[in-house]
């Protein structure tokens, strides 16, 4: 079944980060179209750097802001901002956005020498609209989609489910995924005039956990929402560490690969911002160490039934944590700061 338009409310998608940084390769072509261009970061490196791939929202451009770019160029990331139909609105319009895609990914592994990009590495990124073309790409069974980060994603596009749905493209094989969220769960589902509504829903994001769950992947995915609220969002504030983590996976023994019992541990709030409590029966005398997202300990101190860790301090991101008596680890997993 057609619809005439499938992403009807699809909002003008821009926030302001920061000002834009001039492109080392700006309008470069991939295609014969004028819509078919890109902008090219590179970062300075004597071997071939991973790169992030990034399309933007409706009614976007190619640019990206400062603090970003600067981030990624200086840990070694390159960036390919990517243009295709500024707006995608109806089912024509997306496969147009999927199959622009198809041939930038192309001209970008073809290409890849002249850049010095690793095409083992990349890193597939998109906001709003930007999601919704990088979609099926992102998903398809590939050892060199190593991450996949995306803002404000799949918004509308579950309405005809006899054309498609995201959940159709997820695969055993699905790379690590995080997707971050301006807004509340349900904000989809208020009216119009409700100053909450945002077609955005951490909800649609919450299927794609679902789905990876139901797959037995759910190691793999992170969803983060609420974002917007109270604050200015960043949609980039936990891509770096993201990056850095896929694209060197290994953890320390013990900090994401020890299978625990975690039955009887409770830690609030997760997402948390100015602390961190755990709560679990434990008698004999015991330790909690927490990890940052590069698996570096940042603290270590002794543990009892239950403990609140002051994280003021803590940049936000994704921390591991491990509590552990003279035998074995009792618990372990991740949290979140916002």
């Amino acid at each position: 079944m057609k619809i005439a338009k499938i992403i009807f409310f699809l909002l003008f998608q821009v926030f302001l980060t920061g000002v834009s940084f001039a492109q080392d390769f700006a309008g470069v072509k991939y295609g014969t179209e004028t819509r078919q261009f890109m902008d090219i970061w590179i970062a300075p490196s004597t071997k071939p750097t991973p790169v992030y791939l990034h399309a933007h929202g409706n009614g976007g451009d190619t640019s990206m802001p400062t603090t970003i770019v600067s981030s990624l160029k200086s840990n070694g990331i390159s960036i390919v901002a990517w243009e295709s139909l500024t707006s995608v609105n109806t089912e024509a319009q997306i496969q147009t956005g999927w199959d622009d895609c198809e041939l930038m990914y192309a001209w970008v592994k073809a290409n890849a020498a002249t850049y010095n990009f690793d095409t083992t590495k990349f890193i597939i990124g998109g906001q709003s609209r930007g999601s919704i073309i990088s979609w099926r790409y992102a998903q398809r069974p590939n050892p060199n989609n190593v991450g996949i980060y995306m803002y404000n994603a799949l918004p509308s596009v579950w309405l005809d489910p006899t054309w498609w749905l995201p959940t159709y493209d997820i695969k055993v094989t699905a790379p690590p995924i995080f997707l971050v969220y301006q807004n509340a769960p349900g904000c989809s589902t208020l009216t119009p005039t409700d100053p909450n509504y945002n077609i955005h829903d951490p909800n649609y994001g919450y299927r794609v956990m679902d789905r990876y769950t139901s797959l037995g992947i759910g190691d793999r995915d992170t969803l983060i929402h609420s974002i917007g609220v109270n604050k200015v969002p960043d949609p980039f504030q936990y891509l770096l560490q993201f990056a850095l983590k896929v694209i060197q996976p290994s953890l320390p023994m013990g900090v994401n690969s020890i299978a625990a019992d975690n039955s009887n541990l409770k830690v609030l709030p997760d997402p948390f911002s100015n602390h961190l409590t755990f709560t679990i029966s434990e008698n004999e005398p015991a330790a909690i160490i927490l990890f940052d997202f590069l698996s570096r300990k940042i603290l270590q101190q002794p543990f009892t039934s239950s403990t609140t860790i002051n994280t003021q301090q803590f940049k936000n991101g994704i921390y591991f944590y491990q509590i552990m008596n003279s035998k074995s680890i009792i618990a372990n997993g991740k949290v979140i700061k916002y």
